[in-house]
């Protein structure tokens, strides 16, 4: 591995992360999109939306990022309150 790969991988994220941070950053209604936009710019790199989705539905499973789907044909997500 040269000096440039190690580089990138330092500033790269796990793309589990950066969906994290990026939900975190979202306002409590948002779009598929923004949030795929935000999570790319964490990582650094070019990820699908597919895997950044992925992951998302994944930590909803977990329970770290709590949000049901307003609309399924514009991909509107809306965070709810964990009580």
């Amino acid at each position: 591995m040269d000096a440039q790969q190690q580089q990138l991988k330092l500033k790269s994220a796990t793309v589990r992360k950066a969906t994290k941070a990026a939900f975190l950053k979202m306002p409590h209604r948002f779009s598929a999109l923004t949030l795929c936009l935000t999570a790319r710019k964490e990582l650094n790199n070019m990820t699908m939306d597919g895997t950044i989705l992925r992951r998302l539905r994944e930590l909803r499973t977990s329970g770290e990022c709590v949000y049901k789907v307003v609309n399924s044909v514009d991909s509107i997500y809306e965070k709810v309150e964990v009580e």
